[in-house]
């Protein structure tokens, strides 16, 4: 896991979120008190944007957006909207991890969610996966770093134009010309 959030902090939060938004379902508010009752349970208790790939997972929503008002994923069960379902089964197995995603009108811009916000890796992603996802990214910023090297050339040309200056206008315009052939390596353009 990347950040972790303390127990402190998810109570806060959910005080905060409780106090501020309605459910869409009375037993999934029920369902948060409950958890934010207790500290073993909301130990284990991670809000995500991003709760597909886990095992135990409550999707909650407030009346202010249209999405389903309570959800309850295990992995290898059937998807329910019994919120006494979920409730059980925390009780019964305090000590797994739950994964909360919660639906609310702002959540993206909202300060309060994104500190207790975590997005934790998946410790049995396949190795082959992880190396692709890492060539992957190599490749984004290889991408982004050519794209800001050809901007900063292409501001050497604009300058050159602006001041009226032929000779840098023609040796910025070779380099440029000479990246976007892939013969020009300089790690600094001017």
């Amino acid at each position: 896991m990347g950040t972790t959030v303390s127990v402190a902090e998810k109570k806060h939060f959910l005080r905060w979120f409780l106090a501020n938004y309605r459910l869409q379902s009375r037993e999934a508010e029920m369902l948060l008190r409950y958890m934010m009752s207790r500290e073993n349970i909301l130990e284990r208790v991670h809000f995500v944007d991003h709760f597909r790939q886990f095992s135990r997972v409550i999707v909650v929503s407030t009346t202010c957006v249209h999405v389903a008002p309570f959800r309850y994923y295990r992995r290898n069960k059937p998807v329910t909207t019994d919120v006494e379902q979920a409730f059980m089964d925390l009780y019964q197995h305090p000590d797994e991890d739950i994964y909360v995603g919660l639906f609310f009108k702002d959540r993206s811009t909202c300060p309060e969610f994104a500190s207790v916000l975590e997005e934790p890796a998946r410790p049995d992603l396949d190795p082959a996966i992880r190396e692709m996802l890492s060539v992957q990214a190599d490749l984004v910023i290889e991408q982004a770093l050519r794209a800001y090297r050809r901007e900063q050339l292409m501001r050497a040309v604009d300058a050159a134009l602006d001041a009226g200056d032929k000779r840098a206008f023609l040796a910025a315009s070779e380099r440029l010309i000479q990246f976007d052939r892939g013969e020009y390596l300089e790690d600094s353009p001017a």
